[in-house]
C-alpha cells in the first residue's frame, strides 16, 4: 500500500519519500548513468504530451505568431516556475497564500515585464537555479528531525516541472538551464547545457540527492550564480529559492545579525554588489522564500536585496535604479504546498496575465479585447458560461470541450469568440481561494528598419513602423480596449542611452493595430534599439484591466531620407475632359549626390464618385519602368483617361518606389523605400457651346429678376398704416365761403369739442383704413421695387376730396389725381386732415356760392388739455385758400372723374382698420371724457346727429379761441 502511494503521489507531481531507495539512487544520480531507467521517475513523470496538448490552446490564446508566441508562454510557465500537484498524506497542512493582487510589488511586476520584453525579441533563455541546501531545509530520511521547512522535499517537483515546461518552447527556441545549490560553501551542480528530454527529471534527481546540511550563505551563493550567468547571451534568468536570512558559521544563529552578517547584507545591497551587478548587466532576478522557518527579517531582507527596495521603505544603493536595469520579483510562501500556489501564480503573470479578483458570488465579466483567462485552484469546482452562450456547465469531474484542464490546478478558457464574452460564474467545492487571469493575448512587433515618409510636398521625415498583433499573428482591433503606447530609444549603436530618449507621437491604429513612431534627428547613429508598451489597457465595457504589452527591438537600421531619390513636386498641367481627353501631371524626381533609381506602379483611384471601374483607366508614365535618376534630377509625365465621360472630381495615388545607389549592393542597409504620390483632378463632359449663350442670358436675366423680386416683396411687408393708441378721429360739418370756413356743428365748449374725437383702433401695417366720411385709406406698392411705395385716398362714391394735408397749411397738401383720388409720398397721421364735399353740392353750387362739406380731422393726443382740438379747428378756419379748393374739385367733376363703389358705411374686415364714427350732436359744457372704445358711447360707424340751429343763412361766427384745461385729453390707456 505504502508503494502503491508514493507512485500515485508521484503521479501528481509532489514527489514521496522512499528510503529504501536512496542509496541506489544517490549511486545512480553520481555516476551519471540511465536517469531514464529510474523507474521512480518513469511512474512520477506525466505524460508530456498530454502536457503539451492542454497548452498549446493558451499558447495560442497568449502568443503573437509562431516563435515568439511560445516564447511568452514558455518563460510564463518557465520563469514563473509553475508546478502542480495536491496536498498529500503526511504534508504540512493547506495554508491560504497571498492573494492574486498581493502576490507582486510594482517592482516585482516591473521584473515580470523586463522578462516578458526580453523574450519578445530573443531566441535565447539561459535559466539558472540557484537552490538552498542548508540544514534548515532538514528532511524524513533518518537523517535529521523532519522539523523543517520542507522535510518532504517539495521543492523537487516544482522545479523540476518547471524546467520541463520550459524546454517545450518551440522548435526554433534555445533554452540554456544549469543549477548550483548552496548552504556554507556554493557549489555548481549542473552544469551549462541546452534543454533536451531527460532534463527535468536529472535536475529534480539532484534536488532530491542533495542532503541538507550547513549554514545560509548568500553572498557565496550569488557569487557563483553571478560567475555562472557571466557572459551568457540571450535573456538571462536567475531563479533564487532560500528558506531563511543570511547565516555565517560564525554567526548567532538565523534569529540574529552578526555584525559581519548585517556587513555581508549591505555589501550585496551596495553599488557594487552583487544584486546590482545583476541589475546592471540584464539579470532578472526572482527570489523565492519558504517562510516557515525562517526569521521575521527574512522577508524584508531578502526583498530589500532583490526588488532593491522593501515594503518598509528600505532601499539599496542606486534606487531609484537607473532606466536601463533589469528589475527583480520577490515572493513568499509560508509552508511548501503554499510555494506551488505562488509559483503557479507568479507564471501566469509571467506568461501575460493580469490578476482579476472574482465578485463574491464567485462570478466575473469577460469583455471584447480579453483572449483568454485562466484560473488557478484545486479540489472541486463548477464554471458556469454567460447565460444564453449555449455553452455547456463545466465541472472537475467532466471538463468541456471549450476549455483545457490539466486535471489539478489550471483551467484555461479561449475567449475570442462573442459567446463567451459575458459573465461567467465558478462555484468552489472547497475553501481554497481560486485566482483568475485575464490575457490579451497581444504583442508588438517592428520593422527591422525605419521607414521614409515622403509627403506631397517632397519633405521627408523618418518613422518606425510596427504592428500590435493578436494571439494568431492577424492584425489586432483594439477598438474594445482603452490603450496607450509609448515608445523609447534605449540604445544608440549597440551603446545604452542614459537616459532614455522618449519618441513623442507614437500612434497606434485602433482599428487595424498598426503603429507609426515618428524619428527624431539621431545625428550619426546607425542603429537604434526600441522598446514599446502599451499601457494601461483597459477594456471599454466593464474597465477589465490588461496586463501591460511590451517589446523591445534591439536593432534597428536607421535608413536616412537624404540617401534616396523622391518625388518633390507634381504639377497637373489640365482636368480630363470627355471620353477622348487625357489629365496631365509633370513630376519632378530630385536623388542625392550619388543617384538612386525610382519606379511608378499602376496609380489606384482613391475616389471617383461616378463608380467607374478600375479598369476603364488609362495609365501612362513616361519615362516608362524603373528609370535611374542623377544628381541632376528627372522629370516625368503621368497622363490619365477613362472611355466613360463623367462629371465629378477624381482623387488617385501613385505608388513610387525609390532605391539608394547603394540600394542593390547592400538592400538590408538600403532597403527599397516607398513613397504615394497624390493625384486629382477634374473629370467633366465635353462643352456644348450652342447651349451657352442661351444659358448665360437666362442665367443673367434670374440675377436681375430676383433680386427685384426680392426688393418687391420686401417693399410689399413693410408697406402699411401703423395706426397706434393715442390716434384720434373727428368729422365736423362745415359751410365753405368766399370769407373763410366756418364749423357748423362745432361746439363751442372745449370740453364738449373734446367729445368729438373718437379713438380709432390701433393696428400696425394695416393694409387698408376704411373712413366712413371719406372712402379708402391705404399703402400702394408700385411693380417696379425701385419706386418707393406710395399712399392712396380713393373718395367713395358721390364724394369729391377737395383738400387733403398732412399739415394746416398747403405745404402739406397731397397730390389731387385725375381720378379724384389723393396721392401721398408719406402720410405721418399726426395733422392729417380733409375737406370732402358731395358731387350733389358741388353740382348744385356755382363759384362764389356756399357749398356745404365735412372736414375729418385725425389728431394725436397729447397732454396739452381739451384746447388743443381747438386749435386744430382754428387753423383750418384761417386758411383762405379752401374755396379755391373746392371750386377745383368742381372742376374735376364737371370732366367726369370716376370714383370706387359707392360704400357710405364700410363693412368690417378682418384686416381693415375700422375709425370710430363722429359724434354730431353738442355736448353740455360739463360733459366727461370721450367714451373708450368698445364703452356704451355711441359706437363707431353710427351717423350723426344732425347739429342744432339751421345752416341756412349767414354763417357762425368763428370758435372763441381755445381755452387751456388742466388735464389731457383721455388716452387710450386711461379708458
Amino acid at each position: 500500500m505504502a508503494a502503491d502511494a508514493c507512485r500515485r503521489d508521484r503521479m501528481l507531481r509532489l514527489g514521496c519519500h522512499r528510503p529504501e531507495k536512496r542509496v541506489a539512487t544517490q549511486s545512480r544520480h553520481r555516476a551519471a548513468t540511465g536517469l531514464d531507467n529510474r523507474s521512480p521517475h518513469a511512474v512520477r513523470r506525466r505524460n508530456p504530451h498530454r502536457r503539451v496538448a492542454h497548452l498549446e490552446p493558451q499558447r495560442a490564446a497568449l502568443g503573437v505568431d509562431g516563435l515568439r508566441m511560445r516564447r511568452i508562454i514558455g518563460l510564463g510557465v518557465a520563469a514563473g516556475l509553475i508546478a502542480g500537484g495536491l496536498a498529500i498524506g503526511g504534508a504540512a497542512a493547506q495554508t491560504t497564500v497571498a492573494t492574486d493582487e498581493a502576490l507582486l510589488s510594482q517592482n516585482g511586476q516591473a521584473a515580470i515585464a523586463d522578462l516578458r520584453t526580453c523574450l519578445a525579441s530573443e531566441d535565447t533563455l539561459n535559466v539558472y537555479y540557484l537552490i538552498d541546501s542548508s540544514q534548515s531545509l532538514d528532511r524524513l530520511d533518518g537523517q535529521a528531525s523532519g522539523t523543517g521547512s520542507d522535510p518532504d522535499n517539495v521543492r523537487a517537483p516544482i522545479l523540476a516541472n518547471s524546467l520541463e515546461e520550459l524546454g517545450r518552447l518551440s522548435e526554433n527556441a534555445t533554452v540554456n538551464w544549469a543549477a548550483g545549490f548552496f548552504s556554507t560553501e556554493f557549489s555548481a551542480e549542473i552544469e551549462w547545457h541546452e534543454w533536451q528530454e531527460g532534463g527535468p527529471e536529472e535536475l529534480e534527481a539532484a534536488i532530491e540527492e542533495e542532503v541538507p546540511s550547513g549554514y545560509t550563505n548568500w553572498s557565496a551563493a550569488l557569487k557563483g550564480a553571478q560567475d555562472e550567468l557571466a557572459g551568457r547571451s540571450g535573456c538571462r534568468l536567475l531563479v533564487w529559492l532560500t528558506d531563511g536570512v543570511l547565516d555565517l558559521p560564525d554567526g548567532e544563529g538565523d534569529t540574529t545579525l552578526t555584525a559581519a552578517e548585517r556587513a555581508e547584507l549591505d555589501g550585496l545591497c551596495s553599488a557594487d554588489g552583487a544584486f546590482n551587478e545583476f541589475r546592471s548587466d540584464g539579470v532578472v532576478v526572482i527570489g523565492a522564500l519558504l517562510s516557515k522557518t525562517a526569521p521575521p527579517t527574512a522577508s524584508s531582507e531578502m526583498q530589500r536585496l532583490v526588488e532593491g527596495e522593501n515594503a518598509a521603505g528600505e532601499v539599496c544603493q542606486l534606487h531609484p535604479m537607473p532606466d536601463a536595469y533589469a528589475h527583480g520579483a520577490f515572493v513568499e510562501a509560508d509552508a511548501p504546498d503554499s510555494l506551488r500556489r505562488v509559483f503557479l501564480q507568479l507564471g501566469a503573470q509571467v506568461g501575460g496575465g493580469f490578476p482579476r479578483p472574482f465578485d463574491e458570488d464567485g462570478s466575473f465579466w469577460i469583455d471584447p479585447g480579453v483572449a483568454s483567462f485562466r484560473i488557478i485552484l484545486s479540489g472541486d469546482w463548477t464554471l458556469h458560461p454567460p447565460e444564453g452562450s449555449e455553452m455547456e456547465v463545466a465541472t472537475a469531474a467532466a471538463p468541456s470541450g471549450w476549455m483545457e484542464y490539466d486535471g489539478e490546478w489550471t483551467i484555461d478558457v479561449g475567449t475570442t469568440t462573442p459567446e463567451t464574452h459575458g459573465k461567467w460564474r465558478l462555484e468552489r467545492g472547497s475553501d481554497d481561494a481560486p485566482a483568475l487571469f485575464l490575457y490579451s493575448g497581444l504583442a508588438i512587433r517592428f520593422d527591422d528598419t525605419t521607414t521614409i515618409v515622403v509627403g506631397a510636398d517632397g519633405e521627408a521625415s523618418v518613422t518606425l513602423d510596427g504592428q500590435v498583433l493578436t494571439a494568431d499573428g492577424t492584425p489586432a482591433d483594439l477598438s474594445g480596449l482603452d490603450h496607450t503606447l509609448t515608445a523609447t530609444i534605449v540604445t544608440e549603436d549597440g551603446a545604452p542611452t542614459q537616459p532614455f530618449i522618449s519618441l513623442e507621437n507614437a500612434t497606434v491604429n485602433s482599428a487595424n493595430g498598426a503603429i507609426s513612431i515618428p524619428m527624431p534627428d539621431l545625428g550619426e547613429a546607425n542603429t537604434i534599439g526600441v522598446e514599446a508598451k502599451i499601457d494601461p489597457l483597459v477594456t471599454v465595457d466593464h474597465g477589465l484591466k490588461l496586463a501591460p504589452v511590451t517589446t523591445q527591438k534591439e536593432s534597428v537600421e536607421i535608413v536616412e531620407p537624404g540617401d534616396y531619390p523622391r518625388v518633390t513636386a507634381v504639377e497637373k498641367v489640365q482636368d480630363l475632359i470627355g471620353a477622348r481627353g487625357e489629365a496631365v501631371f509633370n513630376i519632378t524626381v530630385e536623388a542625392p549626390a550619388e543617384g538612386g533609381e525610382v519606379c511608378f506602379e499602376d496609380p489606384t483611384i482613391d475616389s471617383d464618385p461616378a463608380g467607374r471601374d478600375a479598369g476603364s483607366w488609362n495609365w501612362d508614365v513616361l519615362p516608362s519602368g524603373c528609370t535611374p535618376v542623377s544628381a541632376d534630377g528627372e522629370q516625368f509625365t503621368v497622363t490619365a483617361g477613362n472611355t466613360t465621360a463623367a462629371d465629378t472630381d477624381v482623387v488617385a495615388t501613385l505608388p513610387v518606389r525609390l532605391f539608394a545607389a547603394e540600394s542593390e549592393a547592400s538592400p538590408d542597409v538600403y532597403p527599397e523605400q516607398n513613397q504615394n504620390v497624390p493625384l486629382a483632378f477634374h473629370s467633366s463632359h465635353p462643352l456644348n457651346q450652342g447651349a451657352i449663350w442661351p444659358l448665360a442670358l437666362l442665367l443673367l436675366a434670374a440675377g436681375v429678376l430676383l433680386p427685384l423680386l426680392g426688393l418687391w416683396l420686401v417693399n410689399r411687408l413693410t408697406a402699411g398704416l401703423d395706426v397706434d393708441n393715442s390716434l384720434q378721429r373727428g368729422a365736423f360739418a362745415v359751410k365753405v365761403q368766399p370769407s373763410g370756413v366756418s364749423f357748423v356743428d362745432a361746439p363751442t365748449s372745449d370740453t364738449a369739442l373734446s367729445e368729438r374725437f373718437r379713438y380709432v383702433t390701433a393696428t400696425e401695417k394695416v393694409r387698408v383704413l376704411d373712413d366712413p366720411d371719406v372712402g379708402r385709406i391705404s399703402p400702394v406698392v408700385p411693380w417696379f421695387p425701385l419706386i418707393p411705395p406710395w399712399y392712396r385716398i380713393q373718395p367713395s362714391s358721390g364724394r369729391s376730396i377737395a383738400v387733403a394735408r398732412t399739415a394746416s397749411r398747403s405745404g402739406g397738401s397731397g397730390e389731387v389725381r385725375a381720378d379724384g383720388s389723393v396721392r401721398f409720398a408719406q402720410l405721418p397721421f399726426d395733422g392729417f386732415w380733409m375737406l370732402v364735399v358731395s358731387d350733389a353740392e358741388l353740382a348744385r353750387t356755382q363759384a362764389g356760392d356756399p357749398v356745404n362739406g365735412n372736414v375729418v380731422i385725425y389728431h394725436r393726443a397729447s397732454s396739452d388739455g381739451p384746447a388743443q382740438y381747438r386749435e386744430r379747428l382754428t387753423l383750418i378756419t384761417s386758411d383762405t385758400k379752401l374755396r379755391d379748393a373746392v371750386d377745383r374739385a368742381r372742376a374735376r367733376g364737371a370732366q367726369g372723374a370716376t370714383a370706387i363703389p359707392a360704400a357710405t358705411t364700410p363693412a368690417k374686415n378682418p384686416g381693415k382698420a375700422q375709425p370710430a364714427a363722429p359724434a354730431r350732436e353738442s355736448a353740455p359744457a360739463d360733459a366727461g371724457p370721450p367714451p373708450r372704445p368698445g364703452s356704451g358711447a355711441s359706437s363707431p360707424g353710427s351717423p350723426p346727429p344732425r347739429p342744432s340751429g339751421s345752416q341756412s343763412g349767414s354763417a357762425a361766427p368763428p370758435p372763441p379761441p381755445p381755452s387751456r384745461s388742466s388735464g389731457p385729453p383721455p388716452r387710450p390707456s386711461d379708458r
